[in-house]
């Protein structure tokens, strides 16, 4: 019984066995004079925490800074990093064994560090390390390694934990993640590591392992000119224009992957062009032309990086440009939200290319335009309704009675808006080429919000990122179609067969050998030897329309034998099938940047904390948040909720 209780009441120190030394008398001792040792082991405590179920003693976690307790162990110890190994695995040392150290020597050649507790309560503890010059080792040439002083606990805020502890454990971390924020760095050494950092440490570590792994900005700039040389390498054909200053200062950069180049031939000829802000230290801008597939997927074609969005950087990006596309025999289609410096470049450049004008940006100029006080909402909206009606008005009678109505009562500020806006880059009625029903420039936003946290990245992690998504999209969508067996692309083949059920009980009369006349509430013509019908939708979207459809099942044809190569899932593999190839730096050498590295653009560091949200345009609502707590619909959350409940 006395046994039990002694294992009962060491249960509580978390002991899961207990050795008993008993002293035998001296009649009963051996020969050897031996004593005997019994071991017991116990199972009460775990026998305990069984039945008391919810309520049990908890046991703890195993933290990734377990394996600290470790890092020294006895004299000879050597660290081959030299002395800075040493002091970051001493510093871990400490914080995992919950005491603090002073250097009474911090050099390069000899560290002595003590107990803090020395003076106070003459601790012991110490450790003395040199370096050994034939090899630039490190190695402990004295150690105590037992303390004498108390309470030493491992706290979760160790004043020892500092940016440069944090720096060095988000190393690895930040080459595969390095847009972690703060507010994660500090959850995950809590929740990893048993730790308590301060958001400040937090940012500031992250901070320098950024730059211990990457380089800082300046540095990425130098190992830009390396990368551009592995491109041509490693991807053949690409096409990349770099231009420096007279000092080797960058000054602009344009990229298209020779894989993008040869698969835009299988995708439909519009791009949509935009431009969006850099975020790193040099600012910027980064221009881009985006695409469609088959499958209405955004595809990205080219970009270019320059010092800001103006006519003189547009006309140079659509030159480029035209150096890719001048030998795919197609006229291209261009939308953009009518930048200033797109208004010159393009007619320029590709004076026989449509240019549509991107309807969102002309609807928030028309409400910006009715926004004075006089003007209420419903007004507002009125008049972007009846600018739509303008827009998608498929005949030139019916778009000039629309547009008769918007000038009638929009007034002056109407008639000065529209002139302008010449009707063939707005309008479908007027629009001279095929625009494929794309009436906004959303598949350029798309891109802009892809690549919007690697614009935070320094250039040479920026424009790796950018082809790293790239290769992934590219090979992603490619796996994904060789698990069609359909002729079209799944969604567009959706869409066929949404059209063909429509016009199931429509009655089609020939007229000839390819004109038709559907009759439904209205009479429509169609003419299949001219891809066209008499409510235009074929000739906007340049896709068969129900109708179409209805008399092209009446003359016993394949109805996909009207729809473009663009759509088929043939010319979708087509375009992904030129990979992009990974870019290894394993073997770079550190030391490769020369004088005639790329420099960074001087630049000025605007005031301020940095912007990372986007500044909303006039007449952009912002998203509206329902909050979790009180179910109210506003621009707060559960966090930030002041309502009483």
């Amino acid at each position: 019984m006395d046994v039990q209780m002694m294992v009962l009441s060491l249960s509580s120190a978390h002991k899961s066995s207990v050795d008993i030394l008993i002293n035998l008398s001296v009649s009963s001792l051996n020969k050897s004079g031996a004593k005997n040792s019994l071991r017991f082991e116990s199972n009460a405590f775990d026998n305990v925490n069984h039945h008391l179920g919810k309520f049990a003693t908890p046991v703890g976690k195993r933290y990734l800074s377990t394996e600290w307790k470790n890092f020294i162990k006895h004299v000879g110890q050597e660290f081959d990093g030299g002395v800075i190994d040493f002091r970051e695995k001493l510093a871990k040392y400490a914080i995992e064994h919950g005491f603090q150290y002073k250097c009474q020597k911090n050099e390069p050649s000899r560290v002595t560090a003590v107990c803090c507790n020395k003076e106070s309560e003459g601790c012991l503890w110490n450790v003395h390390a040199t370096l050994d010059r034939s090899n630039d080792f490190f190695y402990i040439r004295r150690l105590n390694n037992e303390h004498t002083c108390s309470s030493r606990i491992r706290d979760g805020r160790s004043p020892s934990m500092g940016s440069k502890i944090v720096s060095l454990v988000l190393a690895n971390q930040i080459r595969t993640n390095p847009l972690i924020r703060p507010v994660e760095v500090v959850k995950d050494f809590k929740r990893n590591y048993g730790l308590d950092i301060s958001y400040y440490n937090a940012w500031k570590g992250k901070e320098m392992a950024k730059n211990d792994v990457h380089g800082d900005d300046e540095q990425s700039y130098k190992r830009l000119g390396w990368y551009i040389n592995e491109l041509a390498k490693k991807n053949p054909g690409y096409y990349v224009k770099l231009e420096c200053d007279a000092d080797n200062r960058f000054v602009r950069m344009f990229v298209a992957f020779q894989g993008c180049i040869d698969g835009y031939k299988h995708c439909r000829p519009i791009l949509a062009l935009d431009g969006t802000h850099i975020k790193n230290k040099y600012k910027g801008c980064l221009l881009s032309a985006t695409g469609k597939n088959g499958a209405n997927g955004i595809y990205p074609f080219a970009y270019a990086i320059v010092g800001s969005e103006d006519k003189n950087n547009w006309t140079w990006f659509m030159e480029n440009l035209y150096d890719i596309l001048k030998d795919q025999g197609r006229t291209i289609t261009f939308i953009s939200d009518r930048c200033k410096g797109l208004l010159e470049a393009v007619p320029k450049v590709f004076p026989d290319s449509p240019h549509g004008y991107c309807l969102h940006h002309l609807q928030k100029n028309i409400r910006t335009m009715f926004s004075n006080s006089v003007c209420r909402s419903w007004f507002r909206e009125r008049m972007v309704s009846l600018f739509n009606n303008c827009a998608y008005a498929p005949t030139k009678e019916q778009f000039v009675e629309e547009l008769g109505k918007f000038k009638k009562v929009g007034g002056e500020r109407a008639n000065q808006f529209l002139k302008t806006l010449p009707d063939e880059n707005w309008s479908n009625a007027y629009f001279p080429g095929k625009r494929y029903g794309e009436m906004c420039s959303n598949i350029a936003e798309s891109f802009n919000s892809w690549i919007k946290d690697e614009r935070e990245l320094p250039i040479y992690q920026l424009v790796d990122g950018i082809r790293l998504k790239m290769m992934k999209l590219n090979s992603d969508r490619c796996h994904e179609a060789d698990t069609w067996n359909t002729y079209l692309c799944p969604t567009i083949e959706k869409n066929v067969d949404t059209l063909i059920q429509a016009g199931r009980n429509w009655e089609v009369f020939r007229s000839s050998t390819y004109v038709f006349e559907v009759r439904d509430i209205y009479s429509f013509m169609v003419d299949l030897s001219c891809y066209t019908c008499s409510c235009y939708q074929w000739q906007i979207l340049s896709f068969p329309c129900a109708h179409a459809f209805a008399a092209i099942l009446k003359n016993d044809e394949n109805p996909f034998d009207y729809i473009e190569d663009y759509f088929s899932v043939s010319d979708y593999k087509q375009s992904y099938s030129h990979p992009i190839v990974p870019i290894p730096d394993i073997e770079r050498d550190e030391d490769s940047a020369t004088d005639n590295a790329i420099r960074a653009p001087l630049t000025k560091t605007p005031p301020d904390r940095p912007k990372r949200k986007r500044i909303l345009s006039n007449g952009e609502n912002p998203r509206s948040i329902k909050c979790s707590r009180c179910n109210n619909s506003g621009r707060h959350n559960r966090k930030t909720c002041k309502a009483t409940i």
